[in-house]
């Protein structure tokens, strides 16, 4: 067996076993070799752009054997199994890459003695692994991968206060690592990059860099995945517990509910610029799949109140227009609400009401006109689709950039850490 270079990048030297078919040695290479670069330009995004201490560029041999394994040096041996496709080739190269990357970041998410990721890494670079997957619309883990199920079929000790420096295998204490950083990311809000830059020795420091927070974090993440996902039955039997959804690593978000009663609508006061308002409105009650109508006029600042306290609205000569009503939420964005656009036609700033109505959790049916592409496959139009995850009701005071005249018309309006972007036309 001889191993044959496909092609140099500025990183990776990319060679395959010639005792590889055509479909698994050379077009299995070549597809690699066409992607790797923007590959690797999304995981040293990841980690703020620093560069690998290992030497470039890094070999990567694609190795015959069964599905699907990898393992790196360098150089790196990935062996995806005969007839897989170039996807899991891709998946396999980011998680290890990904683990050269802590390495040169050399901050907790490798071994003190740099010897390998330890359980927090091997957690980190599942997830990371995942996440590249969703970004290339690759889908959301690879089948056999997921460690969450080891861990939850344990007796779930604590793995994120107490690390293993010296076990980066797939087990209950990679499991754990995996559970939790998808917690602090699809659960707590934070973003990946974040997360990354706030590596710690333990994954309890992770939590405590992030948020501040001195506390112990895994009684709350333990009690959460207990109460969702219990051990045992009533009868105290032991239960096969598995994560459902597209991603059996990723159960989150987890305790969030639609509204009992819809449609449920919240009226928020503004101060807007002339031309186009970006505003993006995070709201527990909203997932992606929501149906969302948003309105938009004028108001009379502190002179013509309704009884409820807020103010009256009223037609002006101004044009005063909503455009991109764009609900969102996991898989894709860890915060749940609504972005939208007011697109104020005047030539000064002026006071602006929005009505935003949440009027069902998800359509009774979706509709495709022709078909459409889903993760390099055809489906056509047709039939209900599944609804996503929502929240609840949360009571809070609305906030924007600039000039504010008012905040919410009254305290009974849910509104959470709204934010506002103004775009001059």
């Amino acid at each position: 067996m001889t191993l044959v270079t496909a092609g140099t990048t500025t990183h990776y030297k990319i060679q395959y076993d010639d005792s590889l078919s055509a479909p698994d040695g050379p077009q299995r290479a070549a597809g690699l070799l066409a992607v790797c670069e923007q590959d690797y330009a999304l995981m040293s995004g990841w980690f703020g752009g620093i560069s690998l201490t290992v030497g470039t560029p890094v070999e990567v041999n694609i190795s015959p054997g069964p599905y699907a394994s990898a393992g790196w040096g360098p150089p790196i041996r990935l062996t995806p199994g005969n007839g897989s496709g170039l996807d899991v080739v891709r998946y396999l190269l980011v998680a290890e890459v990904t683990e050269m990357f802590m390495l040169a970041q050399n901050k907790g998410w490798f071994a003190s003695d740099g010897t390998n990721e330890g359980s927090a890494g091997e957690g980190l670079s599942r997830v990371l692994s995942a996440e590249f997957l969703r970004k290339a619309d690759l889908g959301f883990n690879e089948p056999g991968f997921d460690t969450a199920r080891l861990w939850l079929n344990s007796d779930r000790l604590d793995y994120v206060n107490n690390i293993d420096e010296h076990d980066h295998q797939p087990d209950e204490k990679s499991g754990c690592s995996t559970l939790f950083i998808n917690y602090l990311s699809y659960q707590l809000g934070h973003d990946i990059y974040r997360i990354i830059a706030a590596a710690a020795p333990t994954l309890a420091g992770v939590y405590r860099n992030l948020t501040g927070d001195p506390n112990d974090p895994f009684p709350a993440f333990k009690a959460m995945l207990d109460a969702h996902f219990p051990r045992r039955d009533a009868a105290g039997n032991l239960i096969n517990v598995v994560v459902p959804g597209p991603n059996p690593d990723n159960p989150y978000p987890l305790d969030r509910t639609f509204p009992e009663v819809l449609p449920v609508a919240i009226r928020i006061f503004w101060r807007m610029n002339p031309g186009r308002n970006v505003v993006n409105l995070n709201w527990p009650a909203v997932s992606a799949d929501s149906v969302v109508v948003v309105t938009a006029s004028e108001y009379n600042a502190a002179s013509q109140e309704l009884p409820d306290g807020s103010d009256q609205r009223f037609i002006g000569p101004a044009a005063v227009t909503v455009a991109n009503v764009t609900p969102h939420g996991p898989p894709f964005d860890p915060n749940l609400g609504v972005t939208f656009a007011v697109d104020v036609g005047w030539n000064a700033p002026l006071n602006i009401c929005t009505d935003v109505a949440l009027i069902a959790n998800n359509p009774e049916e979706v509709i495709y006109i022709g078909p459409r592409s889903i993760s390099g496959t055809k489906a056509t139009f047709g039939g209900p689709q599944a609804a996503a995850g929502g929240g609840p009701v949360t009571y809070h005071e609305a906030t924007i950039t600039g000039d504010q005249p008012r905040g919410v018309g009254a305290a009974d309006r849910a509104v959470v850490d709204t934010t506002l972007e103004a775009i001059s036309s």
